[in-house]
C-alpha cells in the first residue's frame, strides 16, 4: 500500500503544480485580453510551452501510459470514465493544434488575432482543470479501489523510471524533447 500511497501523492502534488501553471497562464491571459495590441506572442509562446510540457507530459508518461490501462484492466466498469478522460486528452490536443495557429497569427501583431488567441488559450486550460477535475474526483478514488497492490508496484515502478529519465534529460538540453512533439511549436535544436 506504500506504493499505491507514493503514486497517488506524486500525482497530487503534480496536479497542484498544473493548477498553479494554468492559474498563472490564465491570469496573464485573461490581463492581456484586454489590451491584445500588447500582447507579446513570444512571451506568450514560453508561457504554453511551460505549462504544456509539464502538463502533456505528465499526463501522457503517469495518467494514459499507466494509471488507466491499470485502472481499464483491474475494472471493466470504468470504461466510461475512461473514454472520458481519453476524450477530453483528444479535445485538449485539437486545442493546442488551435492555439499553435492562433499564435502564429498573433505574431503579426493583429488585435482580432490577439482576442482569439486569449480566448483559444483560456479554453485550453480550462479543459485541463476539467480533465484534473475528472482525474481528481473520479480516477483516483477509482484507482485505490480497484488497483492490487502487485499493480500498484508496478505503477510506482514505472513513475521512479520516468522520474529518472526525465532527470537525466535536465541534465543535457539536447536530451529534451522538443515541446513541438506534443504542440506543433517551433523548438530550435
Amino acid at each position: 500500500m506504500l506504493t499505491a500511497t507514493y503514486v497517488l501523492l506524486t500525482l497530487s502534488i503534480e496536479q497542484k503544480k498544473e493548477r498553479h501553471f494554468i492559474a498563472r497562464l490564465l491570469h496573464y491571459v485573461q490581463n492581456i485580453a484586454r489590451r491584445p495590441q500588447e500582447i507579446d506572442p513570444v512571451h506568450m509562446q514560453n508561457q504554453l510551452q511551460e505549462l504544456i510540457t509539464f502538463a502533456e507530459t505528465r499526463h501522457q508518461r503517469k495518467v494514459e501510459a499507466c494509471l488507466l490501462p491499470a485502472v481499464k484492466a483491474a475494472d471493466a466498469s470504468s470504461a466510461a470514465l475512461v473514454k472520458d478522460l481519453e476524450t477530453l486528452s483528444r479535445i485538449g490536443r485539437a486545442m493546442l493544434n488551435a492555439v499553435n495557429k492562433c499564435l502564429r497569427r498573433a505574431m503579426r501583431r493583429s488585435a482580432i488575432h490577439g482576442k482569439f488567441l486569449c480566448r483559444t488559450i483560456d479554453l485550453y486550460c480550462q479543459n485541463l482543470l476539467t480533465r484534473l477535475d475528472k482525474e481528481e474526483q473520479e480516477l483516483l478514488p477509482l484507482a485505490q479501489k480497484v488497483i492490487s497492490s502487485e499493480e500498484w508496484f508496478e505503477i510506482g515502478s514505472q513513475f521512479l523510471a520516468q522520474e529518472g529519465h526525465a532527470a537525466g534529460q535536465h541534465d543535457t538540453p539536447e536530451a529534451q524533447p522538443p515541446v513541438a512533439a506534443y504542440t506543433g511549436f517551433y523548438s530550435p535544436a
